[in-house]
């Protein structure tokens, strides 16, 4: 048996609906993706959003969210980025499909969505109180094999501008991770392009964003004029074997 997870980061929404970020409409750029994710053979079990669910940080871009995906009905896991207000996303979006809920029990696995946002920064960091959440997750279910999300990148991607706002404590939390056998891959959005390392027996994997992509390897800002949006879809085995693989629209 297996789980298949749809995995969306990088919205950008707005309160006005025509709202474009550099010449993207990123809510018909979202509409797009999730239509593209349903057109295939299979459905989600679940959607996990990794921040930046809006761009202005107004309650109103984030019930046109909810007016997006509350008709999917499948169950939708969100977190903040640096673009979101974690009060104001709870209060607007919670509902029946839509959590804010930081741990995501399946059947052999657990999700642990963490949050890196840093008041008035783009970069990132986890709080005491998250590392202490991670590991009561861990350590009370050893036997769950475990995806870690969050919306900073851990590592560098090898983008020098955008390697200045990845999780300033990461050093502290790989060296906890790799202690965990059960841990399998660590998501994470805001570079806004696909990035995958290997380090020991966990994945690094971050996902494109469902508007605009950054130009990889760039040393400052630049858009990477040949990719659209994109999405990636996640298989969780029973067995604790997690594959991936990036769709673009």
């Amino acid at each position: 048996m297996h789980t298949r997870i749809l995995h969306i980061t990088d919205l950008h929404l707005h309160a006005d609906p025509e709202f474009r970020l550099l010449g993207i409409n990123c809510r018909q750029s979202l509409q797009q993706v999730l239509a593209h994710a349903q057109a295939g053979a299979h459905t989600p079990e679940l959607i996990l959003i990794t921040g930046d669910l809006t761009h202005d940080e107004t309650a109103q871009g984030y019930v046109n969210l909810r007016a997006i995906l509350e008709p999917l009905q499948i169950p939708v896991y969100v977190l903040p980025g640096n673009h979101d207000i974690p009060e104001l996303m709870e209060q607007t979006l919670e509902s029946k499909w839509i959590s804010t809920r930081q741990q995501i029990l399946l059947d052999t696995w657990q999700v642990i969505m963490l949050d890196t946002r840093v008041e008035n920064s783009d970069g990132g960091a986890l709080a005491e109180s998250q590392f202490a959440l991670l590991q009561q997750c861990l350590d009370d279910r050893p036997e769950q094999h475990t995806l870690v999300c969050m919306h900073h990148q851990p590592v560098a991607v090898g983008s020098a501008w955008m390697d200045t706002m990845q999780v300033q404590n990461s050093e502290r939390l790989l060296q906890m991770l790799v202690h965990y056998p059960q841990v399998k891959a660590i998501l994470w959005g805001h570079v806004h392009q696909e990035f995958f390392h290997q380090l020991e027996h966990i994945q690094l994997i971050s996902s494109p964003a469902t508007c605009m992509q950054f130009l990889p390897g760039s040393d400052d800002f630049a858009i990477d004029t040949q990719r659209g949006p994109g999405y990636r879809w996640l298989t969780l085995s029973d067995s604790g074997e997690l594959h991936s693989s990036v769709v673009w629209v």
